[in-house]
């Protein structure tokens, strides 16, 4: 099943990603920005910006 990296707040959001799909987001300020699965929403993740 494929995934996506979807921002709590809404802020990014990935296409659907399947095997060896990859996703790229630059982040420009610093700060904790957690994501989900949308079709798996207990996968989640934190991304720290420092």
């Amino acid at each position: 099943m494929d995934h996506t990296v979807t921002a709590k707040d809404g802020s990014f959001n990935s296409e659907s990603l399947g095997k060896n799909d990859t996703f790229t987001m630059t982040f420009t300020e610093a700060g904790e920005y957690e994501f989900y699965c949308k079709p798996h929403n207990f996968m989640t993740g934190k991304i720290i910006v420092k």
